[in-house]
């Protein structure tokens, strides 16, 4: 054999060799099992709790996360204006552009929406509690029942929200009893319930749920009672004189609307007012002599849209007439405080129920008086509106005169005022 042929021959057997060698080393694509891990918040700057002083916060997450959605996933409370949300990575930045509240607990909440880049979401909602001044400590708590006894230990879905339906904070609990510090005083509505079928919302009727609204008290008890929906009617609990102008109705249930009410006694008694809050129908009236009476309510409506057509209690008085004056509890904004708007509506609870036409309030800057909406009629919390658009940077007081009075007549022991400075940013 030639030199030539055995090199040729050489050569062929080398391709050959490495062919085979190839196609017996193949492995599986690479990318390894699917990434089905959620992320979790590992850490913020500042801190929890710690003070918001250049408005500026960090948010760092286990994965890095997807800028598209941002969109609808976080919320903050006290409602922000102005802001800036974005996504490096693993980490959430927060600007906030506008100033904040003094002596104000600032609560950012995380949703399910919020997503890492394979798409993995939140395994439930979170809030992060931070601070603009002095850190609030007011503090709701209660104990948990069930209708079930099944559902005990379940996951409960907590949604606290302010008394305009804003949210708050956003958490998870279980078993027998509940507590939620750190927050600012106020007035709050709290919704829960157990998603029984795990699908990210309530279902009526298949999904245990309460809905409370506390007292604004620095510690409120606010016991929960999760109970499923049903067709019973509505009816009285109880009807209680408060005083001689005033009887608080009573029912099992909180109800949606009821056609008409009425006292009947040894002699015709008006009904000026009435204000159904929740379960209870409360009722402004002519004075109450002692003796036993009959109220009578007609197409009373539940919730769940079960009517009872007539119902009757009797119930005796025995009160004393009302001497006790009305003072104003709460206001948004807060005294001091700074509005994001030149066309704001002022709210002012007071506590107790007052007539519209019971409330004296101007509102001034300097010398200046503007004109005032007043927006509710009777109730235990009014709202005005200027009627025309305020100066930016102006400083102006709300005055709730102190003539103001009850259905009883007791006046407020002093004028009131709010003071506030409207700080419109951007159009």
């Amino acid at each position: 054999m030639s030199f030539s042929k055995l090199l040729r021959t050489l050569l062929y057997l080398t391709v050959m060799l490495l062919v085979i060698v190839g196609c017996g080393s193949k492995r599986n694509p690479t990318g390894g099992p699917e990434d089905t891990e959620k992320p979790v918040i590992l850490g913020s700057s500042p801190a929890e709790f710690g003070e918001l002083s250049n408005g500026l916060l960090e948010i760092s997450f286990s994965k890095n996360m997807d800028k598209s959605s941002l969109t609808n996933s976080i919320y903050i409370y006290p409602p922000v204006q102005s802001k800036k949300l974005s996504l490096d990575g693993s980490t959430l930045k927060l600007k906030i552009n506008e100033p904040l509240q003094d002596n104000t607990n600032y609560f950012v909440t995380l949703t399910t929406r919020l997503k890492d880049t394979r798409g993995n979401a939140l395994a439930k909602n979170q809030t992060l509690v931070f601070r603009k001044g002095e850190l609030n400590k007011s503090r709701i708590a209660g104990t948990i029942t069930y209708e079930e006894s099944i559902d005990s230990g379940l996951p409960i879905d907590i949604s606290l929200l302010s008394a305009d339906s804003l949210l708050v904070l956003s958490d998870r609990v279980s078993g027998g009893a509940y507590a939620i510090d750190a927050l600012n005083p106020q007035v709050h509505l709290l919704r829960a319930f157990i998603d029984k079928n795990q699908n990210g919302r309530y279902d009526f009727g298949l999904d245990p749920t309460f809905e409370g609204l506390t007292d604004g008290k620095p510690v409120s008890t606010l016991d929960i009672n999760l109970a499923y929906a049903d067709s019973s009617k509505p009816f009285i609990r109880i009807v209680a004189p408060v005083s001689t102008n005033e009887v608080q109705v009573v029912f099992e249930e909180n109800l949606k609307s009821y056609k008409n009410v009425s006292i009947i006694g040894k002699t015709p008694v008006q009904i000026a007012h009435h204000l159904l809050e929740k379960s209870s129908v409360w009722l402004l009236c002519d004075a109450l002599e002692s003796g036993e009476y009959t109220l009578k309510v007609q197409e009373a409506i539940d919730l769940k849209g079960n009517v009872s057509q007539n119902l009757e209690s009797k119930f005796k008085v025995s009160v004393k007439a009302d001497t006790t004056a009305p003072k104003v509890t709460w206001t948004n904004p807060r005294n001091g405080a700074s509005v994001n708007s030149l066309s704001p509506v002022l709210e002012v609870h007071f506590s107790e129920i007052i007539p519209a036409s019971n409330v004296q309030a101007k509102l001034i800057s300097g010398n200046d008086e503007i004109p005032l909406e007043q927006l509710t009629s009777t109730g235990r919390i009014q709202r005005f509106k200027p009627k025309k658009d305020l100066v930016n940077y102006r400083t102006y007081t709300l005055k709730i005169l102190a003539s103001t009075h009850d259905f009883a007549g007791n006046k407020l022991k002093q004028d009131y005022e709010l003071q506030f400075l409207p700080l419109k940013r951007g159009n």
